[in-house]
């Protein structure tokens, strides 16, 4: 569900916030905000006629909406369809349970993956470990003959060594009893410590017992041995080359198959996901169990919700002259992000240069939509971070940039701070009636347009992302690559950051706030001017624009009632007309 954006300044008298909404707790001042509904701007529609038409007139406003230079967006969606209406009942809902079969398959495919490359991830490390010895012993030689004797020694000793324990251990042990250096302990001690001594060079057993000090026949086992050992580590060399080679492959080819699995599996969670089931929210539940014309169990009834944003900007006389159709180039900082939030952008963008677009009212990160991001947050159960921030921004730049040139049928953006936002809930009922005719009914409750400033269409854009991250977050919790963590989603990296961060050898979270000084300025600056002008409204002076703390209109009977809400009705009566024209409506 989208937000309840409060109305200020002057809201209507039956404009209500439930008090249990996080959007009723919000305050603003003077200047700060526009979102002001003209009391003409409300009105509920309801057309019935035959079959086809309501989607017919769907289709021709949302793409007339562009043409009249409106960018229009699909905020909520959902569909109910009766068991009754069996032929549209299996053609819809019947799909999600088949893609509902798609997704189990799936998601064992890809825990089957998982299993197989830990498998052989597991017998890789093995092998790696092998090599490892091998590389050791071949560094040592490399040091060796490049004159660093001592250095190099100690390296090719310390391979051999644990070499030979493997060869003792899981090798010489099966030769078997009386034979084996382990078995052989008891009568000779220091067997195996002197068989650590020995290098490729002892082979003779008289010369190991006079180096050695040990007895002749001592010496006689202790050469056998390492003739064998020598043997085996060549073999086994080879072995474990060819082995780590095809076990690497293999690898490899399994972090693909999953990487690969995972992307096949995504379409299919967007596409259950997308089939939004009206009675799987309380809202949904409660709306169709109160509908007096929908009767489940008797009559074959469908009905599908969408609510469709549009907005343009528009020029207020005297106010903002447009005067260009370019945009200024100014810091991040400038735009209102903080200094730790441009940080983690220029980690995101490498070859950013912190420079963005500047839109028509700077700071467009303001507090007005700071204020909103925690509520973003609640309502859609992702984290804002400063990127979707830029993305929002980005967002409404990428409209006026693609209205500038003003060709292909649209209507060029005026560059101003001002909105014409319309929003558009369709509720569109198709019946078919005991005799088997069919009809159709769009119910429109209620179609209202707005004027409203630059930071809440921003607010809007977030929305947007925000739903955008939902559907990406719910496919990556259901991979695995996320973790569900207080009502949000979080990458598994980041949990583990806050968790074993140290374990890890990750960089732990940091816990300063960001902006701070930013928002000090910006509190200084608001409570002066407050200060200011209740000091002159004492004298019976109500000097407005010192009581005002933000750079838009607040003169909500003088400027907005007569130069904005008037583009704002216009644009409103055009939705409406065109609406009543399509369906044969007179007036």
């Amino acid at each position: 569900m989208a937000l309840i954006i409060p109305e200020f300044p002057a809201p209507r008298p039956w404009f209500f916030i439930p008090p249990e909404r996080p959007e009723a707790k919000l305050k603003f001042e003077p200047g700060e905000i526009i979102n002001a509904v003209p009391y003409e701007g409300e009105m509920l529609l309801d057309f019935t006629s035959s079959m086809g038409k309501v989607s017919e007139v769907f289709y021709g406003l949302v793409f007339q909406l562009p043409k009249w230079g409106f960018f229009t967006a699909k905020i909520e969606e959902s569909i109910f369809v009766s068991p009754v209406f069996r032929e549209y009942y299996e053609m819809t809902l019947r799909q999600k349970e088949a893609l509902e079969a798609r997704i189990k398959e799936g998601l064992a495919s890809v825990s089957r993956a998982i299993s197989d490359f830990e498998l052989v991830l597991h017998d890789l490390r093995k092998y790696q470990e092998y090599m490892d010895y091998f590389l050791k012993i071949e560094n040592g030689k490399k040091l060796i003959k490049e004159g660093k004797k001592e250095e190099g020694e100690k390296l090719v000793r310390e391979g051999e060594q644990t070499l030979k324990a493997i060869f003792i251990d899981q090798v010489d042990v099966h030769t078997g009893e009386g034979i084996a250096l382990k078995l052989i302990a008891p009568r000779w001690p220091t067997i195996i410590a002197d068989f650590m001594k020995l290098t490729d060079e002892d082979k003779d057993p008289k010369k190991i017992a006079e180096k050695l000090k040990v007895s002749e026949a001592q010496g006689v086992v202790l050469a056998t041995k390492n003739k064998l050992y020598i043997e085996w580590r060549e073999m086994f060399k080879e072995n474990v080359k060819e082995r780590y080679k095809r076990i690497l492959g293999l690898v490899e080819a399994r972090r693909a198959s999953i990487d690969e699995y995972k992307e096949m599996l995504k379409p299919t969670l967007a596409r259950y996901k997308m089939i939004t089931d009206a009675l799987s929210s309380a809202p949904g539940r409660a709306g169709i169990l109160k509908s007096a014309f929908i009767r489940t169990g008797a009559q074959a009834i469908s009905l599908d919700r969408v609510v469709v944003w549009a907005w343009r900007p528009f020029q207020v006389a005297e106010k903002y002259k447009i005067t260009r159709e370019y945009f200024d180039e100014i810091p991040a900082s400038k735009a209102g992000f903080t200094q730790q939030e441009i940080k983690e952008l220029k980690k995101i963008m490498p070859n950013w240069n912190g420079i963005v677009h500047g839109l028509p009212q700077e700071p467009s990160i303001d507090r007005i939509v700071r204020a909103f991001i925690p509520i973003v947050e609640i309502e859609y159960g992702v984290k804002i971070t400063a990127y979707d921030l830029y993305k929002a921004r980005e967002l409404l730049l990428d409209q006026f940039r693609k209205s500038l040139p003003a060709f292909g049928g649209k209507e060029a953006w005026v560059f101003s701070p001002y909105f014409t936002f319309i929003c558009i809930p369709m509720d569109r009922t198709v019946i078919r009636l005991p005799d088997g005719s069919q009809l159709e009914d769009l119910w429109i409750e209620n179609l209202y347009a707005a004027t409203r400033t630059q930071n809440v269409i921003l607010v809007n854009c977030l929305e947007l992302i925000a739903r955008d991250k939902q559907l990406e977050e719910y496919m990556n919790v259901m991979l695995g690559e996320y973790v569900k963590k207080e009502g949000k989603a979080f990458p598994v990296e980041e949990i583990l950051k806050e968790t074993y961060g140290r374990v890890y050898g990750m960089e732990e979270k940091s816990e300063k706030e960001a902006g701070k000084e930013l928002k000090k300025i910006s509190e200084l600056g608001r409570s002066i001017r407050k200060a200011i002008g209740k000091f002159f409204s004492i004298f019976g002076l109500e000097v407005q624009f010192l009581r005002a703390v933000g750079p838009y209109e607040f003169a909500m009977h003088h400027r907005l009632a007569k130069y904005h809400q008037r583009e704002t009705g216009g644009s409103f009566a055009m939705v409406v007309n065109y609406l009543k024209k399509s369906f044969g409506v007179p007036g």
